[in-house]
This record gives C-alpha cells, sequence and structure tokens, in this order.
C-alpha cells in the first residue's frame, strides 16, 4: 500500500477524525513570557527561560536543565523556518511540564543554522515518565501548529508579556 493511503480501521470504516489539538496557553502565564532584543544568543536566551523556570518553580538545579536541553540542542537544534526555536527536554525528577517563551522581535541567527532567524522561542521540559511521552510530542506538534509566521508577527508586535499571552489564548480560542 502507498504510504500516502489511509488505512481503514478494523471495523471497515473511515479512519477517526483528526486529533484535537492541545492548547499551548495553559503551560505558559504572562510571566513565563520575555520580551527580549536580538542581542542576545540562542544559549543565552535559553539560559534565561531555563533559571525563570527553575525559580517560578521551586527548582534549584537550573545548570541541570541548562545542560540537559543545550546538550539535546547541539545534537540537532530544534529551529524550524517558521522562525520558531522548540528547545526542549525530558527531566528526571519533574512531575508536570513546565515552559516558558521567549519574543525576539528584531529576530536573532541560530548558531547552528545561520540561514534560520529566531523570532519566538518556546521552551519546555516533560517529566520523564513514558506516560508523559504522548503529552510532550502533543505539545511540541500544538506549539508548532499555533506559532507559524504570520502569528509570530503579531506576537512580536505584542506591547508585552500580559497581551503577547492574550493573544495566543485568543489565537487558541478560535
Amino acid at each position: 500500500m502507498a504510504p500516502w493511503v489511509q488505512k481503514k480501521d478494523k471495523a471497515g470504516g473511515s479512519p477517526p477524525g483528526p486529533v484535537k489539538v492541545l492548547r499551548v496557553s495553559p503551560y505558559l502565564s504572562e510571566q513565563a513570557i520575555l520580551i527580549v532584543g536580538s542581542k542576545r544568543g540562542k544559549n543565552e536566551l535559553v539560559g534565561l527561560l531555563v533559571n525563570d523556570l527553575c525559580r517560578e518553580n521551586g527548582l534549584l538545579s537550573p545548570d541541570v536543565f541548562l545542560a540537559k536541553v543545550l546538550d539535546r540542542e547541539r545534537g540537532i537544534s530544534t529551529t524550524l523556518d517558521t522562525g520558531l526555536s522548540l528547545p526542549h527536554a525530558r527531566m528526571d525528577g519533574l512531575d508536570k511540564i513546565i515552559a516558558a517563551m521567549a519574543i525576539v522581535p528584531g529576530g536573532m541567527r541560530d548558531p547552528q543554522q545561520a540561514d534560520l532567524i529566531i523570532r519566538a522561542m518556546f521552551l519546555f521540559f516533560s517529566p520523564n515518565k513514558q506516560e508523559f511521552f504522548p503529552l510532550h510530542l502533543q505539545l511540541l506538534r500544538s506549539v508548532s501548529l499555533l506559532f507559524q509566521p504570520s502569528f509570530i508577527d503579531q506576537v512580536a508586535r505584542a506591547a508585552g508579556p500580559a497581551e503577547a499571552f492574550k493573544l495566543i489564548r485568543d489565537q487558541e480560542g478560535r
């Protein structure tokens, strides 16, 4: 069977409908959104987000979180051609997904892929537990679907974190 042909389910009917897209906004807050200048480097920005996440969630080892996500980024950059960077990692010791976001209105170059400009960065960590893996993947999918170039442009024009967060919630409500 050709890979683009959908298989029917065992009962002989059509495959189930589209998968419901996970909402991103429950993983964010106004306090978890930074608006930064383009003078920072990607690793520095990841460090700022990691420090904020660890402080807000009472985690005492931001250096462990930073090392894990930077190690993963060295293996393969998570910057997409849409202008979104999605650094993420699965971590031992977590019992929930934690996330933070940075908006870079002027854009910054990805150090591994100089032709890609980062205008939004969504960083998250999920528990390193098998039952969280599907949620981890769903969040990756939802963030990448939400932060398309036209929406990144809107968010980049936000007056501040509160307005950016409202734009995200409003976009998801459509």
